[in-house]
């Protein structure tokens, strides 16, 4: 049986939002844009998903 209830999943996306936002912010400081600007956006729909869940 699955434990797991929506806020603790919602705390497991959030800390993997963040582990991508802070690749996105090394490849921003590497100059590297493209990459940047597609791991943000992976990112912020990882902060929207977590949201969405926490609010469940």
């Amino acid at each position: 049986m699955n434990e797991l209830v929506a806020p603790d999943m919602a705390i497991g996306a959030l800390s993997l939002a963040a582990a991508v936002l802070y690749a996105a912010w090394h490849e921003h400081a590497a100059k590297n844009r493209r990459d940047a600007q597609l791991l943000v956006a992976v990112g912020a729909a990882g902060l929207m998903g977590s949201a969405i869940a926490w609010l469940q």
